[in-house]
């Protein structure tokens, strides 16, 4: 529509009424060209600031001059724009200080000197970029134009310190009044202090502060009130955590409390590391818990204070997704997921938060029959290192049900991290027929065993009648199109299953159905290193049947080790496991030692013994059998060396399960690391090995017989220690010396973060929440902290300690751990099943 426009300065008005220019004051009736008159100064013009009739001279072209006193924002900011400090979105060694907008919440970044001075938004979109940025000194008062004008009042600032004193006092003569059967409150209610908050100004000098006791006081005093038995308390401005709640019994009245304080969080500004964050928690615990329309709330507000980490709202859509699906609203549910997979572009190129997301996304497309899309998905995150095995392990720990993080779902690392992941999130979030059809589209071999593995595992644990491995022949079914030693790993998790299910006959049919399937397949002989004269023609068998019949064999004596009445078994089991990787390649120290042996002779050194044993009569042979020679040779290195890191994985996995295989494990180090053929020498001590069996068996006659060996092979007295130990022994006796010990820690492997996350999850799991909760709170890292008490508090409400979480949510002081910590309350109070049963870290057991 047209506005009206003032015929004197050409400005659109929007009151179509208006009589009279509200930019320059001329009458709206005058004839074009008029002059304002002098009089249109507004009559709300405060007294003590008296103006000239004369306009101010415009600063910026385009922008009409007005007079002093005129209520106009909007001018203001395009006139003061040019001059305004831009914020950048991160921090910089020169930028440290932080401003938040006022109108989009968008965090910034600005010069220290900059406090006090205009500033523009960090975010480009933003409706109305340019405000002041806060000054830690004082307004200086303008110098007083003539004529002076009065001096300020004191009456608000009375009023104020009156109110406060009355508000106090009340509180003081309640306290003091109370019946001898009701206790006083050790604390002021939130009604209370933030009357008295508002009275002083939050924030500012002289404004009360709330008591809290430390984190190791409320540790110790789970079922008392905060700050009994003398523990040390300290004060913090700004907590907002409920202080009532800290006594409260009941469960969903702290469930309701974990969501205002997730909200709370979301909107304050002290102490805040990431609003964006506190958002997406925010949002998925209100869409676990029901909310939707606090959860959709919380994510329109995320992607106006989030613009770019917009792919924090993927995990929220996810979670809305599953609740429109349970509720029977497809079409709403279609619209939620597309949402997320907009997002996708958007999702980081690095970190493990990037596979986690992916891994979540392909379970809900394969829910949604969108199984091609998922797929094409994954092509762009799926990765076999250290951190997706790790971000896979995040998520079977997390999605579905509640686990501590464990390395059990598998004897050696996936293939296919992330499909195995997504394969756990369907199965554990009752999506059986889902999980079947994902793994049956999938293109590789091991991947589709590893997501069948684990779908067998949980079907056999929750739907198999006691004595049987199967229900109904489905897991038969769907091992059917198998080779056998696929389906032999397949069985193998089927009874892991019945022997989470307290099924000693269901675990041994299914140990028999594994072993039938292996049985088919012959055992060749251990390969050794060919002669000089046949290298050149030499041919490496095809590994894969090899590989995936050794890793069937060492799942069925991993299950077979849970139990000491088939302990024999498990160590036949293990030697079946070895003789199969043992027909892949020589040995390493045979071919390693040949390799060695060729590049001391040199190019012309090789050349010369090649023609001798080969017979060769001219240069140009001479010549290509020494590449031919040298490639082989390589060949053989590589594949020796994959051997060889295989049979360490599985004996170091071994080692540990169940009743154990310690003295078996050693049997097998010391055989082969001082064989005196080459060809069946395997250096097992310069492994980790040595160091683990000391540990294990501590006291015995394995262990002198162990370290009588390693003074021999080594300078040494004894193998290291493996760091997971030492960080476990010091953390029972010296919590600050195992935070210590973890930063010294190597990261590129990602053992630091595998460290803290099973360290935050496994003592909640054994009853040792208290101490879990001293460990995290002396971390460093702000994000690790995060991560680690939304971990440890989704495990401790699935046990049922929601009060002792919300306590800890009342001691932290960063509004994302506050955050954390709910989401995490949230989320283990809402699981549907019991605190899962899994196989228990033999490093973390109590």
């Amino acid at each position: 529509m047209d506005f009206p426009v003032c015929p004197s300065c050409r400005q659109s008005v929007i009151d179509d009424d208006a009589e009279d220019c509200p930019f320059c004051g001329a009458s709206m009736m005058a004839k074009p060209g008029a002059k304002p008159a002098p009089a249109a100064v507004k009559a709300s013009t405060p007294a003590s600031k008296p103006v000239s009739a004369k306009p101010v001279a415009a600063k910026s072209v385009g922008i009409t001059p007005t007079l002093p006193g005129d209520d106009l924002p909007f001018e203001s900011e395009l006139t003061t724009g040019k001059a305004a400090i831009q914020a950048l979105p991160s921090p910089t060694k020169q930028r440290k200080l932080q401003v938040v907008c006022p109108m989009c919440d968008t965090p910034g970044y600005l010069p220290p000197t900059a406090a006090g001075q205009m500033v523009r938004c960090a975010n480009a979109k933003c409706v109305m970029p340019i405000f002041t940025a806060p000054s830690d000194k004082k307004d200086e008062a303008p110098p007083p134009p003539p004529p002076p004008p009065p001096r300020s009042s004191k009456i608000p600032l009375i009023l104020a310190i009156t109110a406060a004193a009355i508000v106090l006092f009340g509180i003081g003569l309640y306290v003091a009044l109370a019946p001898s059967g009701t206790k006083a409150k050790k604390e002021m209610s939130d009604e209370d202090k933030k009357m008295v908050l508002e009275s002083f100004g939050s924030n500012k000098k002289g404004a009360p502060t709330a008591t809290v006791t430390s984190p190791e006081a409320a540790a110790d005093s789970t079922s008392k009130a905060n700050g009994k038995n003398g523990k040390s308390s300290k004060k913090v401005g700004g907590d907002n955590a409920d202080a009532e709640a800290t006594s409260a019994k009941d469960h969903g009245e702290i469930l309701k409390l974990a969501l205002k304080q997730l909200r709370d969080s979301s909107l304050a500004n002290d102490k805040q590391r990431s609003k964006a964050f506190c958002r997406q928690m925010a949002a998925e615990a209100n869409a676990i818990a029901g909310n939707v329309v606090d959860a959709r709330d919380h994510l329109s507000q995320l992607a106006t204070v989030g613009q770019e980490v917009s792919y924090y709202r993927i995990i929220p859509l996810l979670e809305l997704n599953r609740v429109e699906l349970a509720a029977g609203d497809k079409k709403g549910a279609t619209k939620t997921l597309n949402l997320a997979m907009a997002e996708v572009p958007r999702i980081p190129k690095f970190g493990r938060t990037r596979l986690e997301i992916a891994g979540h996304l392909a379970a809900s497309l394969a829910v949604a029959d969108r199984i091609p899309e998922a797929l094409t998905m994954l092509t762009s995150f799926q990765s076999k290192d250290s951190e997706a095995q790790l971000a896979a392990r995040m998520q079977m720990a997390n999605d579905g049900r509640i686990a501590a993080l464990t390395d059990s779902a598998s004897v050696l690392p996936w293939k296919s991290p992330q499909t195995s992941a997504a394969t756990a999130s369907l199965v554990f979030r009752g999506q059986s027929q889902a999980a079947v059809a994902w793994a049956a589209a999938l293109p590789d071999d091991d991947a589709r065993v590893e997501a069948l593995a684990i779908w067998a595992q949980e079907t056999a644990r929750k739907n198999s009648p006691v004595g049987s491995a199967d229900i109904d022949g489905t897991i038969a079914a769907a091992v059917e199109p198998l080779a056998a030693p696929l389906a032999a790993r397949v069985w193998a998790r089927a009874g892991c299953g019945r022997f989470l299910a307290k099924d000693p006959v269901g675990t041994a049919k299914a140990i028999e159905l594994a072993k039938g399937k292996l049985a088919s397949i012959a055992v060749p002989a251990e390969l050794v290193m060919p002669t000089v004269p046949t290298t050149i023609r030499f041919k490496l068998p095809t590994p894969d049947t090899l590989y995936r019949a050794a890793t069937a064999a060492a799942e069925i004596a991993f299950i077979e080790a849970q139990s000491s009445g088939s302990k024999a078994d498990a160590e036949t089991s293990l030697d079946m496991a070895l003789s199969f990787i043992r027909a892949t390649a020589p040995t390493f120290a045979a071919a390693s030692n040949r390799l060695e042996d060729s590049e001391r002779r040199g190019s012309g050194g090789l050349r010369k013994f090649l023609k001798e044993e080969l017979k060769l009569k001219d240069d140009d042979e001479e010549r290509r059998a020494a590449i031919d020679y040298k490639r082989v040779l390589n060949d053989i290195v590589e594949a020796a060396r994959l051997k060889f890191e295989f049979e360490t994985q599985i004996l170091s996995r071994l080692r540990g399960a169940g009743v154990g295989l310690n003295s078996k494990v050693w049997i097998v180090v010391s055989t082969r690391s001082f064989a005196d053929d080459i060809n069946q020498r395997d250096n097992f001590f310069a492994t980790g090995l040595p160091g683990e069996l000391v540990e294990a068996m501590p006291g015995t006659d394995e262990e002198r017989a162990i370290l009588g060996a390693w003074r021999r092979w080594s300078k040494d007295p004894a193998p290291p220690r493996p760091p997971l130990i030492v960080f476990n022994k010091l953390l029972q006796a010296d919590i600050p010396g195992a935070v210590s010990f973890v930063q010294t820690i190597d990261t590129k492997l990602n053992r630091r973060e595998e460290i803290l996350l099973r360290t935050a999850s496994n003592l909640p799991a054994t009853g040792r929440l208290s101490i879990a909760f001293q460990f995290i709170s002396k971390l460093d890292d702000l994000v690790i902290r995060e991560e680690c008490y939304r971990f440890a508090a989704s495990i401790a409400a699935q046990r049922g300690e929601t009060e002792q979480v919300w306590k800890q949510v009342g001691l932290v002081q960063q509004q994302t751990e506050k955050a954390a910590l709910c989401r995490g309350l949230v989320g283990g109070a809402q699981s549907t099943e019991k605190p899962a049963n899994d196989f228990p870290d033999p490093v973390f057991r109590p």
